[in-house]
């Protein structure tokens, strides 16, 4: 079928349009670059290091706009900011503005110091930050690093890979602390497997524990911060208190300084109750029978700190040495009984 001469006309009209079209965006782009490189030949410090921001790579004219003043004379600024302050920024990156509308904001990022933590036209890290965290973050938060050498317990998922970034925002979030989720989902994504630590001890997996439990601690709620600093600690385990750790311990308060902040310290020092503890033979004290005393028992010769299948937290076998220890804990409801490898079978009713 032959084409009109209506037809092959505005054929041909399209095609030299387009071909005009696409001249003009070469010649766009070629005075761009033409225009970068000529910024570049005296800014050469700006693009020295090995990742570049994008305007500085392709149009200077993105964020530096003429004002028709002679460039370069000397204390005389030819170019205005496209905008001011951080605006500057988020007339790009307008997805870290819309994160203001949540509840914690990272202070920097609130003031609009972008530059606090990011280079502007060049950087050796993807991000565009000066150093990586933990090392950026330590600039501000300096008593994580400084702390860290005499601390005696260290959580080295604060220190290593993505560091801070593990579990917390650098601009904003719905969480406290700029977490980047529920606290205690944070721990168990990583605490859902055994772990090995550089000493070789093998941290259980407290996920699974959890969900194989009955019971759990209600101290754990939405939080495992509660017992445990999540960065670095005096105590052992990253704990928050004291609490002395072994089969024996003398009975003293500040042994279980940690279990104290919830707990009454009735339990420890007073050798008759009703109301101080339900582990008792009429008003007779069976905590303090057990732990009041220089070879006191710990609370983990008995109670699992995480969760158990009994009520009081009672595990099903505890450490001792190497041994898995049975207690065959069973309750009823007015007491119960247990027959560990500490002793024969014995109950008690309250």
């Amino acid at each position: 079928m032959k084409t009109s001469k209506k037809a092959r006309y505005f054929k041909v009209k399209g095609t030299v349009l387009m071909c005009v079209f696409f001249i003009f965006a070469y010649n766009v782009i070629v005075a761009q670059q033409s225009s970068n490189e000529s910024c570049l030949e005296c800014h050469k410090r700006t693009v020295k290091k090995d990742i570049l921001h994008g305007p500085t790579a392709t149009d200077c004219t993105i964020c530096h706009e003429p004002n028709g003043k002679e460039h370069p004379v000397e204390d005389v600024s030819a170019f205005n900011y496209f905008a001011e302050g951080a605006d500057l920024c988020y007339s790009c990156h307008t997805e870290i503005k819309e994160q203001f509308g949540l509840k914690y904001v990272h202070k920097p990022a609130k003031n609009g110091e972008c530059a606090e933590c990011h280079e502007v036209h060049s950087s050796n890290d993807p991000k565009l930050v000066f150093t990586q965290a933990p090392d950026l973050c330590f600039f501000c938060h300096s008593d994580f690093d400084d702390n860290r050498a005499t601390a005696k317990s260290v959580h080295t998922a604060s220190y290593t890979g993505e560091a801070c970034l593990q579990c917390h925002s650098p601009h904003a979030s719905k969480e406290r602390r700029l977490l980047v989720g529920n606290n205690r989902e944070l721990c168990l994504n990583c605490h859902n497997k055994i772990l090995k630590k550089e000493d070789g001890t093998l941290l259980a997996n407290i996920e699974k524990h959890l969900s194989e439990s009955t019971h759990e601690h209600r101290a754990l709620g939405r939080s495992c911060t509660g017992c445990h600093s999540p960065h670095l600690s005096e105590m052992e385990r990253l704990l928050k208190e004291n609490f002395t750790i072994g089969n024996y311990v003398e009975g003293i308060e500040d042994n279980f300084a940690l279990c104290f902040q919830c707990h009454d310290t009735d339990l420890l020092n007073v050798e008759t109750t009703t109301v101080g503890t339900e582990f008792r033979e009429g008003d007779h004290n069976l905590h303090y029978l057990h732990v009041n005393k220089i070879k006191g028992r710990n609370c983990t010769n008995c109670h699992d700190v995480h969760g158990a299948n009994n009520t009081k937290l009672i595990a099903a076998t505890v450490k001792f040495g190497r041994w898995d220890m049975p207690l065959n804990f069973i309750e009823n409801d007015n007491g119960g009984t247990c027959a560990t490898g500490c002793h024969k079978e014995q109950s008690y009713v309250r």
